[in-house]
């Protein structure tokens, strides 16, 4: 297990900011720490890799400008840096004492002891550090947690939990990753205590912790367990189809192009608009309303259980687009059993590669046809677009005549 820190060394930009943060010192300045050394440890590619430091961020920044390294120091005055690398992007924080704590707005005082640093994170799997030799510092016996599928927090659970109501849900994440027990009862109670609490966070938080929990493919879990159900049901309100997130047990591969809005859309998509009071509720962008929009246009009583023609998926792309249409294959594919990931694979590789006929037509037909320039030629218009893509790609004088007879 503590072998799998050696793998930080294949990860050349995090080495090189190791390396510079750590150059010109007697002792060692800067360690790798957090989710990086746990999800190594669990034998788990990486997302994020972070750095703690006891040099204070102008040593830092110093450090960096003598090695013409880009970084952005908006939040120094919370002792963090984020560097950036070849398009790839590090946070290195200063060792602190949180103070005065208050959810997310503590007050922030440097130290140089790594001790100190490690009492204000919230799990003991995550207060981990570790140098690009593998070897640790463990104040409060993570590894040990790791190895035996523990889910602890540091210090009291009511007052790390009161410090940021996030960590509740947190809590939950970790556990369905991680842990081999069952849940503390008074751990429960405490997240219980707090609903209330939780429910208020900001919904940007409450989104992206959502994603990552979706991204870890384990969603389901939270389901199988009624505490946590009740919880995540109540905070994130609006959400269905809680199997539609049983990969496992559906045997679905999911595919590390699938992002959260697709995953998020198997808890939404029906043949009704259940899903504009989520995107309201929770503030999404219109992007993402777009592409949900998008699916549940898409989306018929038989999406579940029939698989979409390649013909069909083509010429939807000329209505939604191909990213869309991508969307759309991967949400059948993850709720749809039927669907072979050979075939999966092969439409992908369609549609990817999919360009499709730019649709012309000449207004003045219609204008010689009487006419004028308003509203009824533009719908005149979009009716012959919707028979050309029905006629696989042509405008029959029919067509015409009936975009006559109907528009003008």
């Amino acid at each position: 297990m503590i072998s799998n820190l050696i793998k930080l060394n294949e990860y050349e930009e995090a080495k090189k900011v190791f390396h510079i943060i750590n150059s010109d010192e007697e002792d060692v300045v800067c360690l790798f720490v957090g989710g990086c050394v746990r999800d190594l440890l669990f034998d788990k590619e990486l997302s994020d890799i972070d750095f703690a430091t006891s040099l204070e961020p102008e040593q830092v920044k110093n450090k960096l400008n003598k090695s013409n390294i880009t970084y952005d120091d908006t939040f120094e005055k919370y002792g963090s840096i984020k560097v950036f690398i070849n398009n790839k992007f590090f946070e290195v924080n200063t060792l602190r004492k949180d103070f005065n704590e208050d959810g997310r707005h503590a007050s922030v005082m440097f130290t140089k002891d790594w001790r100190q640093d490690a009492l204000r994170r919230d799990f003991t799997i995550n207060s981990i550090y570790c140098d690009l030799d593998g070897r640790v510092y463990d104040p409060f016996k993570g590894v040990d947690d790791i190895k035996n599928g523990y889910i602890k927090f540091i210090g009291d659970p009511a007052k790390r939990i009161k410090e940021d109501y996030l960590r509740a849900l947190r809590y939950f994440r970790f556990h369905i990753q991680f842990s081999k027990h069952d849940h503390e009862e008074y751990v429960l109670k405490y997240i219980s205590q707090n609903q209330d609490n939780i429910e208020n966070l900001s919904k940007e938080r409450l989104i992206g912790e959502m994603s990552k929990i979706l991204i870890s493919g384990l969603g389901y879990k939270l389901f199988s367990n009624n505490f946590s159900k009740d919880l995540f049901l109540s905070v994130y309100k609006g959400i269905k189809y809680l199997t539609r997130l049983e990969f496992k047990r559906k045997k679905r591969i999911l595919k590390k192009e699938v992002d959260w809005v697709v995953l998020i859309s198997l808890l939404l998509i029906d043949q009704t608009r259940n899903f504009e009071r989520f995107v309201k509720d929770f503030h999404l962008s219109n992007e993402i309303k777009n592409r949900l929009n998008n699916l549940q246009l898409q989306f018929t009583f038989k999406t579940t259980d029939t698989i979409e023609k390649i013909e069909n998926l083509k010429k939807a792309v000329l209505k939604y687009g191909v990213a869309s249409v991508i969307d759309f294959i991967h949400f059948q594919y993850l709720v749809n059993e039927k669907y072979h990931y050979d075939l999966y694979e092969s439409n992908l590789k369609v549609i990817k590669e999919t360009k499709p006929p730019e649709f012309k037509f000449d207004a003045n037909i219609l204008i010689k046809k009487g006419f004028k320039e308003d509203a009824n030629l533009g719908n005149a218009i979009n009716f012959l677009k919707q028979r050309w893509v029905a006629n696989n790609y042509e405008i029959r004088d029919k067509d015409i005549d009936d975009a006559i007879q109907l528009f003008k």
